[in-house]
């Protein structure tokens, strides 16, 4: 999470969308910035707007001062990217490590709500169900998320620095799987559709 309260934004890290590279080219501007632990740092809106946004009231920057940003990532290849990032050789031995699992198994196990990953769609909404992340940008254009903030800020926009990738695999899924994947996450497809 990083604040940029001053500049009328507030970036939420959004899990396996980049939001560790974003935070890197712009941790140095930031009022406020959160790394550790991983549940703080990718904070859902309803978290913020409950621990965070009272902290920044308190400091002159009322909630109505300022926006929420994400990244939002298209949900099958989120969920793809999920599956990769947990069959790292650091999680083998855990619970939720995926080495042995096929993508089409793992995604039929998201679906039936064995593995959970979080939900898009409840990141971008606080505790009323109300969508309050009012600008939201597409993971495949990175790009205009960082041209976005560098203008907030008045900087030039920095070239991101690959971090945090997850190990390549072929990720083969069946028709049926796909579809229930899709269906599954439609919701958070629409989310997606709208961001820019």
């Amino acid at each position: 999470m990083l604040a940029f309260p001053d500049k009328g934004f507030v970036f939420l890290s959004t899990p396996k969308t980049g939001s560790t590279a974003i935070e890197a080219a712009f941790a140095h501007r930031a009022a406020m910035l959160i790394r550790r632990p991983s549940s703080l740092k990718h904070m859902t809106a309803r978290r913020f707007e409950r621990v965070i946004a009272p902290i920044l009231d308190e400091f002159g920057y009322p909630r109505e001062s300022y926006e929420l940003v994400c990244v939002i990532r298209e949900p099958v290849d989120w969920v793809a990217s999920w599956w990769r990032y947990l069959s790292r050789p650091a999680v083998a031995g855990q619970p939720q490590y995926t080495g042995d699992l096929t993508f089409d198994e793992f995604a039929g196990r998201v679906v039936g709500r064995e593995i959970k990953i979080g939900n898009l769609g409840r990141f971008v909404r606080n505790a009323e169900g109300q969508e309050v992340v009012s600008t939201m940008f597409r993971y495949d254009h990175l790009d205009r998320a960082v041209a976005w903030m560098a203008e907030r800020l008045r900087v030039d926009a920095p070239e991101l620095e690959q971090t945090n990738v997850s190990p390549q695999r072929p990720m083969e899924i069946s028709a049926t799987t796909r579809a229930r994947l899709e269906e599954h996450f439609a919701g958070q497809a629409a989310l997606y559709e709208r961001a820019l």
